[in-house]
Protein backbone atom coordinates (compact mmCIF):
# COMPACT_ATOMS: atom_id res chain seq x y z
CA UNK A 1 0.00 0.00 0.00
CA UNK A 2 1.20 3.75 -0.58
CA UNK A 3 0.56 6.38 1.33
CA UNK A 4 0.41 10.06 -0.28
CA UNK A 5 1.07 12.21 2.17
CA UNK A 6 -0.61 15.68 1.36
CA UNK A 7 0.16 19.03 2.18
CA UNK A 8 -3.40 21.18 1.83
CA UNK A 9 -3.01 24.51 3.69
CA UNK A 10 -4.46 27.94 3.16
CA UNK A 11 -2.77 29.18 0.46
CA UNK A 12 -1.19 32.55 0.36
CA UNK A 13 -2.65 35.10 -2.84
CA UNK A 14 1.33 34.55 -4.14
CA UNK A 15 0.93 30.91 -3.73
CA UNK A 16 -2.39 30.73 -5.58
CA UNK A 17 -0.60 32.31 -8.64
CA UNK A 18 2.18 29.90 -8.23
CA UNK A 19 -0.35 27.08 -8.39
CA UNK A 20 -1.90 28.74 -11.37
CA UNK A 21 0.69 29.63 -13.14
CA UNK A 22 1.31 26.61 -15.37
CA UNK A 23 -2.25 27.05 -16.14
CA UNK A 24 -2.12 30.56 -17.92
CA UNK A 25 1.47 29.80 -20.01
CA UNK A 26 -0.38 26.34 -21.17
CA UNK A 27 -3.88 28.16 -21.96
CA UNK A 28 -1.77 31.18 -23.75
CA UNK A 29 -0.32 28.20 -25.56
CA UNK A 30 -3.12 26.58 -26.85
CA UNK A 31 -5.45 29.49 -27.21
CA UNK A 32 -2.81 30.69 -29.83
CA UNK A 33 -2.79 27.41 -31.62
CA UNK A 34 -6.44 26.61 -31.95
CA UNK A 35 -8.29 29.75 -32.61
CA UNK A 36 -5.37 31.69 -34.99
CA UNK A 37 -2.22 29.62 -35.67
CA UNK A 38 -3.40 26.02 -36.77
CA UNK A 39 -6.14 27.17 -38.42
CA UNK A 40 -3.96 29.55 -40.19
CA UNK A 41 -1.44 26.91 -41.03
CA UNK A 42 -4.00 24.79 -42.65
CA UNK A 43 -5.67 27.20 -44.32
CA UNK A 44 -2.56 27.66 -46.17
CA UNK A 45 -0.79 24.35 -46.49
CA UNK A 46 -4.60 23.02 -47.70
CA UNK A 47 -7.06 25.74 -48.89
CA UNK A 48 -10.51 27.08 -48.09
CA UNK A 49 -12.54 23.69 -49.49
CA UNK A 50 -10.65 21.30 -47.45
CA UNK A 51 -9.53 23.90 -44.24
CA UNK A 52 -12.88 23.28 -42.30
CA UNK A 53 -12.89 19.40 -42.69
CA UNK A 54 -9.10 19.25 -42.04
CA UNK A 55 -8.66 21.23 -39.10
CA UNK A 56 -11.35 19.31 -37.37
CA UNK A 57 -9.46 15.44 -37.55
CA UNK A 58 -6.90 17.17 -36.50
CA UNK A 59 -7.89 18.60 -33.88
CA UNK A 60 -9.51 15.29 -32.83
CA UNK A 61 -6.71 12.95 -33.16
CA UNK A 62 -4.98 15.23 -31.24
CA UNK A 63 -7.39 15.40 -28.55
CA UNK A 64 -8.35 11.23 -28.68
CA UNK A 65 -4.92 11.04 -27.95
CA UNK A 66 -5.34 13.24 -24.96
CA UNK A 67 -8.07 11.55 -23.51
CA UNK A 68 -5.62 8.57 -23.93
CA UNK A 69 -2.71 9.93 -22.07
CA UNK A 70 -3.81 11.95 -19.29
CA UNK A 71 -5.41 9.31 -17.13
CA UNK A 72 -2.36 7.06 -17.42
CA UNK A 73 -0.07 9.28 -16.85
CA UNK A 74 -1.84 10.35 -14.05
CA UNK A 75 -2.20 6.99 -12.60
CA UNK A 76 1.34 6.60 -12.96
CA UNK A 77 2.20 9.85 -11.40
CA UNK A 78 -0.52 9.20 -8.21
CA UNK A 79 2.22 5.59 -7.59
CA UNK A 80 5.41 7.88 -8.07
CA UNK A 81 7.96 7.48 -5.36
CA UNK A 82 10.13 10.54 -6.85
CA UNK A 83 12.39 12.14 -4.42
CA UNK A 84 11.06 15.95 -5.62
CA UNK A 85 7.45 14.79 -5.87
CA UNK A 86 4.83 13.19 -7.32
CA UNK A 87 3.81 15.76 -10.49
CA UNK A 88 7.53 17.52 -11.08
CA UNK A 89 9.29 14.86 -13.09
CA UNK A 90 6.27 14.08 -15.38
CA UNK A 91 5.55 18.39 -15.84
CA UNK A 92 9.25 18.70 -16.29
CA UNK A 93 9.57 15.56 -19.22
CA UNK A 94 6.00 16.97 -20.71
CA UNK A 95 7.31 20.54 -20.69
CA UNK A 96 10.68 20.21 -22.55
CA UNK A 97 9.32 18.06 -24.87
CA UNK A 98 6.27 20.34 -25.51
CA UNK A 99 9.30 23.06 -25.98
CA UNK A 100 10.90 20.74 -28.52
CA UNK A 101 7.20 19.87 -30.77
CA UNK A 102 6.68 23.82 -30.94
CA UNK A 103 9.72 24.62 -32.60
CA UNK A 104 9.72 21.83 -34.92
CA UNK A 105 6.09 22.98 -35.83
CA UNK A 106 7.48 26.40 -36.93
CA UNK A 107 9.59 24.39 -39.34
CA UNK A 108 7.13 21.87 -40.65
CA UNK A 109 6.55 22.08 -44.53
CA UNK A 110 3.16 20.13 -45.42
CA UNK A 111 0.47 19.48 -43.90
CA UNK A 112 1.42 15.50 -43.15
CA UNK A 113 4.69 16.80 -41.16
CA UNK A 114 2.31 19.32 -39.50
CA UNK A 115 -0.18 16.96 -38.15
CA UNK A 116 2.41 14.35 -36.97
CA UNK A 117 4.18 17.66 -35.03
CA UNK A 118 1.10 18.59 -33.40
CA UNK A 119 0.60 15.04 -32.71
CA UNK A 120 3.60 14.83 -30.68
CA UNK A 121 2.39 18.25 -29.08
CA UNK A 122 -0.72 16.48 -27.51
CA UNK A 123 1.66 13.52 -26.19
CA UNK A 124 3.78 16.10 -24.87
CA UNK A 125 1.78 19.15 -23.21
CA UNK A 126 -0.53 16.13 -21.82
CA UNK A 127 2.09 14.34 -20.11
CA UNK A 128 2.49 17.67 -18.60
CA UNK A 129 -0.84 18.84 -17.61
CA UNK A 130 -2.01 15.25 -16.43
CA UNK A 131 -0.36 15.55 -12.75
CA UNK A 132 -0.58 19.44 -12.79
CA UNK A 133 -4.40 19.03 -12.59
CA UNK A 134 -3.74 16.80 -8.98
CA UNK A 135 -2.12 20.25 -7.58
CA UNK A 136 -5.31 21.30 -6.54
CA UNK A 137 -6.38 18.45 -4.31
CA UNK A 138 -3.27 17.62 -3.25
CA UNK A 139 -2.60 21.25 -1.48
CA UNK A 140 -5.67 23.06 -1.27
CA UNK A 141 -8.50 23.29 1.47
CA UNK A 142 -11.57 22.81 0.98
CA UNK A 143 -12.74 25.73 1.87
CA UNK A 144 -10.35 27.31 -0.53
CA UNK A 145 -11.33 25.19 -3.75
CA UNK A 146 -13.73 27.60 -5.28
CA UNK A 147 -11.00 30.80 -4.64
CA UNK A 148 -8.71 28.17 -6.13
CA UNK A 149 -10.91 27.48 -9.04
CA UNK A 150 -11.45 31.10 -9.79
CA UNK A 151 -7.18 31.55 -9.91
CA UNK A 152 -7.53 28.83 -12.31
CA UNK A 153 -10.43 30.71 -14.57
CA UNK A 154 -8.71 34.10 -13.75
CA UNK A 155 -5.28 32.83 -15.67
CA UNK A 156 -7.61 31.23 -18.14
CA UNK A 157 -8.96 34.19 -19.32
CA UNK A 158 -5.60 36.38 -19.18
CA UNK A 159 -3.95 33.77 -21.59
CA UNK A 160 -6.82 34.40 -23.99
CA UNK A 161 -5.04 38.02 -24.54
CA UNK A 162 -1.48 36.44 -24.53
CA UNK A 163 -2.93 34.02 -26.97
CA UNK A 164 -4.31 36.45 -29.42
CA UNK A 165 -1.58 39.21 -29.25
CA UNK A 166 1.35 36.99 -29.76
CA UNK A 167 0.51 35.79 -33.39
CA UNK A 168 -1.28 38.82 -34.33
CA UNK A 169 2.26 40.89 -33.93
CA UNK A 170 4.53 37.56 -34.70
CA UNK A 171 4.97 35.65 -37.66
CA UNK A 172 4.63 32.59 -37.45
CA UNK A 173 7.58 30.72 -36.47
CA UNK A 174 8.80 33.26 -34.43
CA UNK A 175 5.43 32.78 -32.38
CA UNK A 176 6.04 29.05 -32.15
CA UNK A 177 9.32 30.18 -30.39
CA UNK A 178 7.89 32.35 -28.08
CA UNK A 179 5.26 29.67 -26.75
CA UNK A 180 8.09 27.06 -26.41
CA UNK A 181 10.09 29.65 -23.96
CA UNK A 182 6.43 30.49 -22.13
CA UNK A 183 5.91 26.98 -21.47
CA UNK A 184 9.43 26.51 -19.89
CA UNK A 185 8.88 30.15 -17.75
CA UNK A 186 5.44 28.63 -16.91
CA UNK A 187 7.03 25.64 -15.56
CA UNK A 188 9.42 27.55 -13.42
CA UNK A 189 7.25 29.00 -11.89
CA UNK A 190 5.05 26.59 -10.52
CA UNK A 191 7.15 23.78 -9.14
CA UNK A 192 8.99 26.36 -7.86
CA UNK A 193 6.17 28.49 -5.69
CA UNK A 194 4.01 24.94 -5.25
CA UNK A 195 5.68 22.82 -2.53
CA UNK A 196 5.04 19.18 -2.86
CA UNK A 197 5.31 16.34 -0.53
CA UNK A 198 6.69 12.61 -1.89
CA UNK A 199 4.86 9.69 -1.76
CA UNK A 200 5.59 7.62 1.35
CA UNK A 201 6.26 3.85 0.78
CA UNK A 202 4.74 0.77 2.65
CA UNK A 203 4.89 -1.56 -0.21
CA UNK A 204 6.03 -1.55 -3.42
CA UNK A 205 4.25 -4.25 -4.89
CA UNK A 206 3.10 -3.89 -8.14
CA UNK A 207 -0.02 -5.37 -9.75
CA UNK A 208 -1.19 -4.99 -13.48
CA UNK A 209 -4.46 -6.18 -12.59
CA UNK A 210 -5.20 -3.70 -9.72
CA UNK A 211 -3.34 -0.39 -12.09
CA UNK A 212 -5.87 -1.20 -14.74
CA UNK A 213 -8.96 -1.81 -12.20
CA UNK A 214 -8.42 1.60 -10.56
CA UNK A 215 -9.59 3.53 -13.81
CA UNK A 216 -13.30 2.20 -13.31
CA UNK A 217 -15.32 4.42 -11.44
CA UNK A 218 -18.48 3.02 -10.47
CA UNK A 219 -22.11 5.19 -11.46
CA UNK A 220 -23.77 3.28 -8.81
CA UNK A 221 -21.15 4.54 -6.27
CA UNK A 222 -19.72 8.01 -7.80
CA UNK A 223 -22.79 9.01 -9.58
CA UNK A 224 -21.97 12.37 -8.80
CA UNK A 225 -19.05 12.16 -10.55
CA UNK A 226 -20.71 10.78 -14.03
CA UNK A 227 -23.42 13.77 -13.96
CA UNK A 228 -20.54 15.71 -13.79
CA UNK A 229 -18.27 14.41 -16.18
CA UNK A 230 -21.34 14.61 -18.34
CA UNK A 231 -22.05 17.77 -18.33
CA UNK A 232 -18.98 19.12 -18.65
CA UNK A 233 -19.03 17.53 -21.61
CA UNK A 234 -21.72 19.11 -23.03
CA UNK A 235 -20.48 22.51 -22.25
CA UNK A 236 -16.93 21.19 -23.84
CA UNK A 237 -18.71 20.52 -26.40
CA UNK A 238 -19.99 24.22 -27.16
CA UNK A 239 -17.34 26.13 -26.63
CA UNK A 240 -14.83 23.66 -28.27
CA UNK A 241 -17.10 24.36 -31.46
CA UNK A 242 -16.64 27.87 -31.20
CA UNK A 243 -13.23 27.86 -30.54
CA UNK A 244 -12.33 25.55 -33.19
CA UNK A 245 -14.40 27.61 -35.57
CA UNK A 246 -14.50 31.22 -35.01
CA UNK A 247 -11.80 31.84 -37.13
CA UNK A 248 -13.44 30.34 -39.95
CA UNK A 249 -17.07 31.88 -39.02
CA UNK A 250 -15.66 35.61 -38.83
CA UNK A 251 -14.14 34.37 -42.46
CA UNK A 252 -17.31 32.94 -43.85
CA UNK A 253 -19.94 34.66 -42.31
CA UNK A 254 -19.01 38.02 -41.22
CA UNK A 255 -16.65 38.38 -44.71
CA UNK A 256 -13.81 39.16 -43.20
CA UNK A 257 -10.76 38.89 -45.77
CA UNK A 258 -8.74 38.88 -42.35
CA UNK A 259 -10.03 37.78 -39.37
CA UNK A 260 -7.01 38.27 -37.10
CA UNK A 261 -8.18 41.77 -36.01
CA UNK A 262 -11.68 41.67 -35.33
CA UNK A 263 -10.52 37.78 -33.49
CA UNK A 264 -8.38 39.92 -31.55
CA UNK A 265 -11.32 42.23 -30.52
CA UNK A 266 -13.88 39.62 -29.75
CA UNK A 267 -11.32 37.90 -27.57
CA UNK A 268 -10.03 40.63 -25.45
CA UNK A 269 -14.28 41.19 -25.12
CA UNK A 270 -14.62 37.87 -23.59
CA UNK A 271 -11.48 38.03 -21.73
CA UNK A 272 -12.36 41.83 -19.73
CA UNK A 273 -15.94 40.46 -19.34
CA UNK A 274 -14.88 37.13 -17.71
CA UNK A 275 -12.85 39.03 -15.68
CA UNK A 276 -15.27 40.79 -13.84
CA UNK A 277 -17.08 37.21 -12.88
CA UNK A 278 -14.35 34.67 -12.53
CA UNK A 279 -12.75 35.47 -9.09
CA UNK A 280 -16.50 36.50 -7.90
CA UNK A 281 -18.34 33.68 -8.85
CA UNK A 282 -15.31 31.63 -7.30
CA UNK A 283 -15.74 33.50 -4.18
CA UNK A 284 -19.24 33.49 -3.65
CA UNK A 285 -19.36 29.50 -4.51
CA UNK A 286 -17.32 28.91 -1.27
CA UNK A 287 -19.00 31.80 1.27
CA UNK A 288 -22.60 30.30 -0.14
CA UNK A 289 -21.50 26.64 -0.69
CA UNK A 290 -23.74 26.54 -4.12
CA UNK A 291 -21.22 25.58 -6.89
CA UNK A 292 -24.30 24.23 -9.25
CA UNK A 293 -26.25 27.44 -8.79
CA UNK A 294 -23.23 29.29 -10.67
CA UNK A 295 -22.34 26.30 -13.37
CA UNK A 296 -25.97 26.18 -14.25
CA UNK A 297 -25.68 30.25 -14.64
CA UNK A 298 -22.68 30.52 -16.80
CA UNK A 299 -22.90 27.87 -19.16
CA UNK A 300 -27.03 29.05 -20.28
CA UNK A 301 -25.33 32.50 -20.44
CA UNK A 302 -22.53 31.04 -22.95
CA UNK A 303 -25.79 29.48 -24.53
CA UNK A 304 -27.75 32.47 -25.27
CA UNK A 305 -24.09 34.46 -26.68
CA UNK A 306 -23.72 31.49 -28.93
CA UNK A 307 -26.93 32.02 -30.18
CA UNK A 308 -26.42 35.71 -30.29
CA UNK A 309 -23.62 34.56 -33.32
CA UNK A 310 -25.90 32.96 -35.55
CA UNK A 311 -28.57 35.64 -36.13
CA UNK A 312 -26.57 39.13 -36.47
CA UNK A 313 -24.38 40.22 -38.92
CA UNK A 314 -23.11 43.43 -37.15
CA UNK A 315 -19.25 42.95 -36.38
CA UNK A 316 -20.80 45.58 -33.18
CA UNK A 317 -23.45 42.94 -32.07
CA UNK A 318 -20.64 40.25 -32.33
CA UNK A 319 -18.31 42.09 -29.58
CA UNK A 320 -21.69 42.86 -28.08
CA UNK A 321 -22.05 38.61 -28.21
CA UNK A 322 -17.98 37.90 -26.96
CA UNK A 323 -18.89 40.22 -23.83
CA UNK A 324 -22.10 38.60 -22.91
CA UNK A 325 -20.23 35.21 -23.40
CA UNK A 326 -17.23 36.05 -21.40
CA UNK A 327 -19.57 36.98 -18.46
CA UNK A 328 -20.91 33.02 -18.79
CA UNK A 329 -17.60 31.60 -19.33
CA UNK A 330 -15.91 33.56 -16.30
CA UNK A 331 -19.03 32.64 -13.72
CA UNK A 332 -18.55 28.96 -15.56
CA UNK A 333 -15.04 28.59 -14.97
CA UNK A 334 -14.01 29.76 -11.90
CA UNK A 335 -16.54 26.90 -10.33
CA UNK A 336 -16.52 24.05 -12.64
CA UNK A 337 -12.75 22.99 -11.51
CA UNK A 338 -14.23 22.98 -8.27
CA UNK A 339 -17.15 21.20 -8.28
CA UNK A 340 -14.61 18.96 -10.10
CA UNK A 341 -12.93 18.32 -6.76
CA UNK A 342 -15.84 18.32 -4.93
CA UNK A 343 -16.96 14.93 -6.52
CA UNK A 344 -13.52 12.72 -6.76
CA UNK A 345 -13.92 9.41 -5.13
CA UNK A 346 -12.05 9.78 -1.49
CA UNK A 347 -9.41 6.99 -3.17
CA UNK A 348 -6.18 8.89 -3.07
CA UNK A 349 -5.33 8.99 -6.65
CA UNK A 350 -6.31 12.43 -7.66
CA UNK A 351 -4.41 13.07 -10.57
CA UNK A 352 -5.47 9.73 -12.34
CA UNK A 353 -9.03 11.02 -11.35
CA UNK A 354 -8.87 14.69 -12.46
CA UNK A 355 -7.74 12.77 -15.59
CA UNK A 356 -10.56 11.02 -16.45
CA UNK A 357 -12.29 14.08 -15.90
CA UNK A 358 -10.25 15.86 -18.05
CA UNK A 359 -11.27 13.36 -20.98
CA UNK A 360 -14.60 15.58 -20.43
CA UNK A 361 -13.22 18.11 -22.60
CA UNK A 362 -10.55 16.23 -24.79
CA UNK A 363 -13.28 13.94 -25.84
CA UNK A 364 -15.40 16.96 -26.17
CA UNK A 365 -12.89 18.24 -28.71
CA UNK A 366 -12.76 15.20 -30.23
CA UNK A 367 -16.78 14.87 -30.92
CA UNK A 368 -17.16 18.01 -31.42
CA UNK A 369 -14.78 18.56 -34.36
CA UNK A 370 -15.76 15.40 -35.97
CA UNK A 371 -19.52 16.27 -35.86
CA UNK A 372 -18.60 19.46 -37.07
CA UNK A 373 -16.04 18.22 -39.68
CA UNK A 374 -18.82 15.97 -41.11
CA UNK A 375 -21.19 18.36 -40.89
CA UNK A 376 -19.29 21.05 -42.79
CA UNK A 377 -18.40 18.29 -45.45
CA UNK A 378 -22.03 17.38 -46.20
CA UNK A 379 -23.39 20.85 -45.76
CA UNK A 380 -21.02 23.59 -47.83
CA UNK A 381 -21.19 22.30 -50.93
CA UNK A 382 -24.94 22.55 -50.67
CA UNK A 383 -25.51 25.15 -48.38
CA UNK A 384 -22.58 27.58 -48.66
CA UNK A 385 -20.03 28.27 -46.06
CA UNK A 386 -22.23 31.33 -44.39
CA UNK A 387 -25.23 29.27 -43.44
CA UNK A 388 -23.75 26.03 -42.55
CA UNK A 389 -21.29 27.85 -39.63
CA UNK A 390 -24.36 29.98 -38.80
CA UNK A 391 -26.39 26.55 -38.14
CA UNK A 392 -23.24 24.64 -36.63
CA UNK A 393 -23.15 27.61 -34.14
CA UNK A 394 -27.20 26.81 -33.41
CA UNK A 395 -25.73 23.49 -32.39
CA UNK A 396 -23.41 24.97 -29.97
CA UNK A 397 -26.75 26.77 -28.20
CA UNK A 398 -28.23 22.73 -27.97
CA UNK A 399 -25.12 21.56 -26.08
CA UNK A 400 -24.71 24.55 -24.08
CA UNK A 401 -28.84 24.21 -22.85
CA UNK A 402 -28.07 20.61 -21.74
CA UNK A 403 -24.53 20.75 -20.23
CA UNK A 404 -26.31 23.50 -17.96
CA UNK A 405 -29.85 21.64 -17.07
CA UNK A 406 -28.29 18.19 -16.69
CA UNK A 407 -26.08 19.92 -13.40
CA UNK A 408 -29.44 19.31 -11.36
CA UNK A 409 -28.88 15.93 -11.44
CA UNK A 410 -25.79 16.23 -9.09
CA UNK A 411 -26.87 15.51 -5.76
CA UNK A 412 -24.37 15.43 -2.96
CA UNK A 413 -23.55 19.06 -3.84
CA UNK A 414 -24.94 21.79 -3.74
Amino acid sequence: MKVATSNPHRLTVPENVALSFFWFTSNMQWTALIIIVVPKVVLDMVGATHSGSDMSWLTALGALLASIIQPIVGAFSDRSRHRSGRRRPFMVIGVLGTATALILMGMARGFAVFLALYLVLELFSNLASAPYQALIPDVVLFEQRGVASGYMGLMSQAAIIGGVLIPTFFPIRTTFEILAVLQLVGLLVTIVGVPEVPLKTVSSKWSTAAFLRAFWISPKNYSDWWWVFLTRLLVMLGFSTLEYYLYYYLHFVQHLANPNPMLDQALIAVTLASLLSVLTAGWLSDRLRRRKMMVIAGGLVMGVAALGFVFTRSLTMVTVFALIFGLGYGTYLSTDWALAVDVLPATGAAAKDMGLWAISQTVAQTIATAIAGLFLTLTVVHWGNATAYRVLFVITFVYFLFGSFLVTRVRKVR
